[in-house]
């Protein structure tokens, strides 16, 4: 019986560990970053997202809601609740604070759409009331403080989110809610009261009775026989209630994507540098092979390292991502929504997405990679010959000095890492643009919405009332959907407007100007003909459209007002709004339906600017990590791989620093290179990534990167490569003459 002697390989593996501490450090780390990162957001995420779910049977969310003139007649109200349906009065009242904040109080509901109280606990008394807990947090109040709406002073003794404003639209026609400028309130029958009675709306919420499968197209139809109808509004286009729920699953679709694609690049990072370890013990393997070793055991032997570091980061990322780094995520929800009081789900999908799948990817690419190379007869290794590929002469090179030969030898000789590098560059950059490009988007809107600014004021009334106000000029305006969520604003403008002089409108009855917003998100050109609908009823118009007007404050289609009155019925002095640059003060309030200044024009840009802000950053830093790991990673494989080359130039006279600037150049081409030529596809990749999250939104920002974002991206990524130079540098100057003759056959 033959005994094979003590198994060689059994703490060869540790050693390894050991002495390749750097770069195995530095996969843990990027992978473990990577996991937290992902898996944090995903607990948080789902968390949240079983909370916002949750909270439509919990809280008992309407099925919509509707406005009426007045008090709801009896009699109407059975022919509503004949159709399956029972109503539920949540009447409010919007009152000013502070200037130009807007608080909506009811009275504390109990049938239909109840709070959540966050803090604190619901009024007791009519001096009493609770505020919106994200409008409380934008603005410094705290429990305890009071606030003054009309006149009258209210103690502040909790914090809620209510069920129906998760997003805090004051209008389902706003571009963008604003969690700074608008709350919601709750306050006892008797706080209720004691506001103004003639600010009170009038507003019902229906919810399907059970067993009954009610038609919300014949109770629109019945309210609007009744000729009370001012406000009609289905659950599913809501904006204060849907806009939460469809921006959870957005970002869970971005952040996996995210995930995945690094998964993959780590996993060939493993899989090049393992084969770079097989290709510098390429005569021991032969060797082992030789004295009886099988493929398996070799696969298992060289599989060992990357597994344990896979189960480790695996290990420590998941206990970051559920503890510290869920919180973060969670907390970003919770500065941009209203959300009610959320429990940390432990689920077994964050799992399986985050770990099982992500080391999966990881072991089974370095498998097949050790697999296709170990299956080399033993003589190949022993002769280093470990390409299936007949060996080529030399590619030959144009007249250079020897220097530039070599690198560019180095650079055909590593293909493989450097086109690893490259896809790392190319999504280190991505992440890094997505990080900053934002921001200027926003300012530059803010800019161009100052400068298009069609006056100071723009008013909307409730109905035509004449002003002395020197300079208001007369328009109408009505709104028409586009599609299932989005309205467009329709104005009728007079002919020589003093407010949009440079605007030549187009004389047909149907032909039309829209804004450059509209025509860019929606990919109208000039010619097309596009078709709107009134929000209530089935009724379309048709337009032709003969240009576009820079405006890109809102999706607007402006005409004629004379031909505005005969597309829309309305009598020859029909008006319902004023522009003007001086503010109007000889209007009563019950008459303003709305007050648009510059404030509200930019509100888009300021709630994603603070909604999203937090977030920018990390994708800024994560991007800078990932350029410096992977620098680092396929930089220190390189010099690995090449010590004997290194040695032998030593050998030859060269000192350490231009023997290693010949392979630091070589990786210097690659990495500059990447990082200029890379920023237009970059830029058009963002491009599209934008536009797409654009299209979910009310209103349009158009795309813009800022000049200085096309230099700062390619100093960060080379500002990382100097720094790895430097951290390699001192590894070329350790590498002794004596590597190349050890390495000599």
């Amino acid at each position: 019986m033959v005994t094979r002697m003590k198994d060689p390989l059994k703490k060869r593996w540790i050693r390894e560990l050991a002495g390749e501490k750097g770069k195995y450090l530095a996969l843990f780390i990027f992978l473990a970053a990577t996991i937290a990162f992902v898996s944090g957001f995903l607990v948080a995420d789902n968390s949240m997202r079983d909370a916002y779910d949750g909270s439509f049977e919990k809280y008992d969310i309407e099925n919509g809601h509707f406005s009426l003139a007045q008090k709801m007649p009896k009699a109407l109200k059975e022919d509503v609740e004949d159709e399956g349906v029972r109503t539920v009065s949540q009447f409010y009242k919007d009152e000013g604070f502070k200037g130009n904040k807007t608080v909506r109080v009811y009275k504390i509901r109990k049938k239909a759409n109840r709070a959540c109280v966050m803090e604190g606990r619901l009024p007791e008394n009519r001096t009493e009331i609770v505020i919106d807990r994200l409008f409380a947090e934008n603005n410094g109040i705290k429990i305890g403080d009071s606030m003054t709406l009309a006149k009258k002073k209210y103690r502040i003794v909790g914090t809620i989110a209510l069920s129906d404003y998760s997003a805090l639209f004051e209008n389902n026609t706003d571009m963008m809610f604003s969690a700074t400028d608008f709350s919601v309130a709750l306050t006892t029958k008797g706080g209720f009261e004691r506001l103004p009675e003639n600010d009170t709306v009038y507003q019902y919420a229906w919810l399907d009775r059970e067993g009954k499968d009610p038609d919300d197209d014949e109770i629109l139809d019945i309210l609007s026989e009744s000729m009370l109808l001012t406000d009609f509004l289905r659950r599913e286009n809501n904006q204060a209630i849907t806009f939460t729920g469809d921006d959870l699953g957005r970002d869970r679709s971005m952040m996996m994507t995210l995930l995945y694609v690094v998964i993959i690049i780590l996993a060939f990072v493993f899989g090049v540098t393992t084969k770079s370890k097989i290709e510098q013990e390429a005569t021991a393997i032969g060797t082992l092979r030789a004295s009886g070793y099988t493929r398996g055991e070799l696969v298992r032997h060289y599989l060992k390292p990357p597994l344990i570091i896979v189960i480790a980061a695996a290990v420590i990322g998941n206990i970051l991502g559920y503890t510290c780094l869920k919180e973060t995520m969670a907390g970003l929800y919770y500065h941009s929504y209203s959300l009610p009081v959320y429990k940390t789900l432990w689920n077994g999908d964050a799992f399986i997405m985050t770990t099982l799948i992500p080391a999966a990817l990881i072991l089974v690419i370095v498998s097949l990679m050790l697999i296709g190379m170990l299956s080399l007869p033993p003589l190949q290794f022993l002769r280093r010959e470990l390409s299936r590929k007949k060996k080529k002469g030399a590619a030959k090179l144009p007249g250079l000095s020897f220097q530039n030969r070599f690198r560019i030898r180095v650079i055909f000789q590593n293909r493989g890492a450097y086109a690893i590098l490259i896809v790392g560059i190319l999504l280190a950059n991505l992440m890094m643009v997505f990080g900053l490009v934002m921001s200027p988007i926003l300012e530059r809107y803010a800019d161009e919405v100052k400068t298009s600014q069609i006056a100071k004021y723009q008013y909307v009334l409730k109905a035509p009332v004449e002003t002395e106000t020197k300079g208001a000029e007369k328009y109408a305006v009505t709104q028409l959907r586009l599609n299932g969520r989005e309205n467009a604003m329709v104005y009728g403008i007079v002919n020589d407007s003093e407010y949009l002089s440079d605007m030549k409108l187009p004389s047909g009855e149907n032909e039309v100007l829209i804004s450059i917003g509209y025509a860019e998100k929606y990919d109208v050109e000039k010619g097309d003909t596009v078709t709107l609908k009134k929000a209530y009823g089935k009724k379309k118009y048709k337009f032709k459209v003969k240009g576009t007007y820079d405006y890109p404050a809102a999706i607007s289609v402006l005409m004629k007002k004379d031909n505005f009155r005969k597309v829309f019925d309305e009598d020859k002095g029909y008006f319902n709004g004023y522009f003007s640059d001086r503010k109007i003060k000889d209007i009563d309030e019950d008459f303003i339906a709305t007050r648009i200044t510059l404030k509200d024009l930019t509100l888009i840009s300021d709630q994603i600017e603070d909604s999203m802000g937090g977030l920018m950053p990390i994708f800024t830093a994560f991007a800078a990590i990932v350029y410096a790991l992977l620098l680092y990673l396929l930089t220190k494989m390189i010099v690995d791989r090449n010590a004997p080359a290194i040695s032998m130039l030593k050998i030859l006279g060269y000192r350490s620093r231009e023997a290693g600037s010949i392979y630091s150049a070589a990786t210097a081409i690659v990495v500059i290179a990447s990082l200029i030529l890379s920023m237009p596809l970059e830029n058009l990749v963002m491009r599209l990534i934008y536009e797409g999250f654009m299209k979910y939104i009310n209103g349009w920002l158009p795309y813009y990167m800022a000049p200085w974002i096309r230099v700062f991206v390619p100093a960060i990524g080379i500002g990382c490569w100097v720094l790895i130079y430097l951290l390699e540098s001192r590894r070329i100057r350790r590498i002794s003459l004596a590597t190349a003759l050890k390495k000599m056959e």
